[in-house]
């Protein structure tokens, strides 16, 4: 008898239950509450259209023309609705979240200007742009950039979506570019450059993304070449004035050639595009060759942010306007001509016997224009066989007295 009582009590409890649990899943569902919104703004609305106003204060006057305010108020509803609809579901402004629980922006999000932490970013085009730590909104702390096709571009510090601090830069590939100390999104600092073919490129100083300082050139193969001082991704040549043959060996250890008639010299240091050669008449107590002048292999100079290519660009740089003068081109020069220009030089050189570093000069011939400036204690001295202002590669000296 109790068991048919309890049975019979269950069951009244349930009768009276169900349809409250019934109608609490119904109010609780999102297709009730879409449902019941959208009806609710249909009412809203039909209220405000269908609304007749009665007086003139029910109006507003707009440029002579009367608009009812509830019909005013009915577009700003709409214009605010509309609004709210591209936020959220066009332009995604509510972050997403991962399996780890790592929340996920779009690069425009509103929430993502108030958010610190670790999130993902994606870029306009939906990839993952970014996945790191940020501030405020800002990418700020350690993270990791990523191109359109999923390439890490970039691993390490950022302050305020600049690169800085320590970090890696990629090619576009994944191939290593850099490792080292950046500012201001540039190479600045300690630091390491490598070619796109994986290979070392300079080890050393940088500054504001160019080798600037101390630092060391390495070649193709990854083989040290060059230890000296850079600037604005140069060796700075005039460094090498005044050098001996072994100090300057002890600096650049690249392939040479040596060119050389009745003791005078002049040797390539080939790696770096810069000849220097001796004075015969200035020779050390230890009878070894010292670089009296520096020839530099390039058409144009650096000066600061610019590069200079022809003589009204110098005159501006110097402070000076050069004569240009006509002379016969010496030893060094005519190496350089015959290095710079090929074929097409009018300068020529004879070589009587040749080997591998060694070329023993017989004669050489050909005038040139040259036109001199003087800045810093240093005597530049531009080349060319041409008359237009042109030239093929400079000359450093030391400036006499």
């Amino acid at each position: 008898m109790n068991s048919n009582l309890f049975n019979v009590l269950l069951t009244t409890a349930k009768a009276k239950i169900t349809p409250l649990v019934t109608k609490f899943k119904l109010w609780t569902s999102w297709n009730y509450i879409r449902t019941k919104f959208i009806a609710l703004i249909q009412s809203l609305f039909t209220k405000v259209l269908n609304f007749k106003p009665r007086h003139k204060k029910d109006y507003y006057e707009v440029f002579g023309w009367l608009v009812s305010k509830r019909l005013a108020y009915g577009m700003v509803a709409i214009a605010g609705l509309l609004s709210l609809y591209y936020l959220f579901c066009v332009r995604n402004i509510l972050p997403e979240t991962d399996e780890n629980a790592v929340k996920s922006y779009s690069y425009d999000s509103l929430f993502l200007r108030f958010t610190s932490g670790t999130v993902q970013i994606k870029a306009a085009s939906g990839y993952l742009a970014y996945e790191g730590e940020v501030a405020d909104g800002a990418v700020t702390g350690y993270g990791t950039l990523y191109n359109s096709d999923g390439v890490m571009v970039y691993q390490g510090n950022f302050e305020y979506n600049e690169y800085q601090g320590t970090g890696t830069r990629y090619y576009d590939d994944g191939t290593l570019m850099y490792t080292g100390d950046f500012e201001d999104n540039e190479f600045s600092g300690s630091g390491k450059l490598y070619r796109e073919n994986g290979t070392l490129e300079y080890e050393g100083e940088f500054l504001a993304g160019y080798k600037e300082g101390s630092g060391s050139l390495y070649d193709a193969a990854g083989s040290l070449i060059y230890t000296g001082t850079f600037t604005r991704d140069e060796p700075v040549y005039s460094e090498l004035l005044g050098k001996k043959a072994s100090e300057i060996s002890e600096s650049y250890t690249g392939e040479r050639i040596i060119y050389e008639q009745d003791d005078v010299f002049s040797v390539i240091l080939k790696d770096i595009n810069v000849i220097y050669a001796n004075n015969p008449d200035a020779v050390t107590l230890e009878d070894e060759i010292t670089a009296a002048k520096i020839l530099v292999l390039k058409d144009e100079f650096a000066a600061g942010n610019s590069l200079l290519k022809d003589k009204a660009s110098l005159d501006s740089y110097f402070g000076t306007v050069a004569e240009a003068l006509d002379q016969e081109a010496d030893l060094s020069q005519s190496v350089a001509f015959t290095l710079s220009e090929g074929e097409s030089s009018s300068v020529r050189l004879e070589i009587t016997q040749e080997y591998e570093d060694y070329r023993e000069v017989i004669a050489y011939e050909g005038t040139c224009t040259s036109y001199t400036y003087q800045k810093d204690g240093l005597k530049y001295t531009f080349f060319s066989t041409k008359k237009d202002g042109s030239f093929s590669f400079y000359m450093i000296e030391k400036e006499e007295g």
